[in-house]
């Protein structure tokens, strides 16, 4: 599995896991691992001034009222499939991690 940025129909840029689903040879779908929505936001100074050569990078569960980590959806429902910037792929990473160590200490 393969760390991906893909664009949905539906306008959303979601960041995760990717597997192709196949079909008698066909990509029919994807399965989606851990989809986060990619969004960013201004930084600001202490000033409350905009800072013009930083931007805030965040991340949101996809479904927010599931608990599914997996998700299959039709492959006509992608637009665009591409490569994270390093540092974005690194941050997601290590989210992931971070949530995985959290939920495991949960369980314990």
């Amino acid at each position: 599995m393969v760390t991906k940025i893909v664009s949905l129909k539906s306008t959303e840029d979601v960041i995760c896991g990717l597997e192709p689903i196949r079909v008698e040879g066909q990509v029919v779908g994807y399965e989606l691992y851990e989809p986060r929505l990619v969004s960013f936001s201004e930084v600001r100074t202490l000033a409350e001034q905009v800072d013009p050569t930083a931007v805030s990078i965040n991340f949101r569960k996809w479904q927010l009222f599931s608990e599914d980590v997996k998700y299959q959806i039709p492959a006509d429902w992608v637009v665009t499939i591409c490569e994270p910037l390093p540092q974005l792929k690194l941050s997601y990473e290590e989210k992931l991690e971070e949530h995985e160590r959290t939920m495991s200490a949960l369980s314990e």
